[in-house]
């Protein structure tokens, strides 16, 4: 696991450095660590080249990430929401006075309940349900916003969320006539993934790589999407809506027609 510490003021950055001899000791054993401060002394807003310094660090395998309280988180959660995982950690108020003890029994905390997370959660292969996507996807009741409900941040909510995912798959994960099995929507739309993976979005072709629920996505995967019964069906295509027999679909949501 890689842990990315992102957005303590740049003065405290220092202080704390200093106080745990290099960041010694941050995580547990058998993980890595790395810390960006952002410039402001303040809990001043993200500034561009800051985003694009987390960015990177996702490319680069830096998927679990801390932010102390910021009054801008939301413009992280905005372009990472269920791609990685993302702690508000409120640490201290006001944060200046935070410690170098609080903060490493917050990280080890926060990861030791990811290392549970990972190991309940994040998928396996590309048959995974969270890999589906929550704008095109319709949900019945009893499974709605199960992304939400599985990108949970208490560990007393795990238990939940393993059985809403149980739930999702008794609910959509249908025989689709072809000898195996497919994920089924409300909507009667079928999602099979296609193996020639030749939906390659923008950050595939600048060979950035890409991640959901902390898993790595292959270049170009998609779902190729119809209506069960062979009907045309409805979707929204860069804001219009359009009638269509087949689509591909990724699972951040982006179509394209087939």
């Amino acid at each position: 696991m890689k842990v990315h510490l992102f957005g303590l003021p740049i003065s405290l950055h220092r202080r704390l450095k200093e106080e745990s001899e290099n960041w010694t000791n941050a995580v547990p054993d058998g993980h890595e660590f790395r810390a960006t401060p952002i410039e402001s002394n303040d809990k001043g807003p993200f500034k561009q080249a800051e985003i694009d310094e987390l960015f990177r660090g996702v490319n680069e395998g830096f998927l679990h990430v801390v932010i102390p309280a910021n009054r801008n988180w939301d413009v992280i959660r905005k372009h990472l929401q269920f791609d990685c995982r993302i702690h508000l950690a409120r640490l201290r108020e006001p944060l200046r006075d935070l410690t170098w003890d609080i903060l490493r029994e917050a990280l080890h905390a926060i990861t030791t309940m990811d290392e549970t997370w990972l190991e309940k959660f994040c998928p396996r292969d590309l048959r995974h349900p969270l890999l589906l996507p929550p704008r095109v996807f319709t949900t019945y009741r009893e499974t709605a916003e199960y992304w939400r409900h599985c990108d949970t941040y208490a560990t007393e909510r795990f238990p939940a969320a393993e059985k809403l995912l149980e739930d999702v798959d008794r609910h959509h994960r249908r025989p689709d006539g072809q000898g195996s099995r497919s994920w089924l929507d409300a909507s009667n739309r079928r999602y099979r993934f296609d193996p020639a993976r030749h939906g390659r979005s923008a950050a595939d072709r600048k060979n950035q790589r890409s991640f959901r629920f902390c898993y790595e996505i292959p270049a170009g995967f998609h779902y190729d999407v119809t209506e069960d019964s062979g009907r045309k069906f409805k979707i929204e295509i860069d804001g219009r809506t359009q009638t269509l027999e087949h689509c591909n679909v990724t699972p951040w949501g982006f179509v394209r027609k087939g």
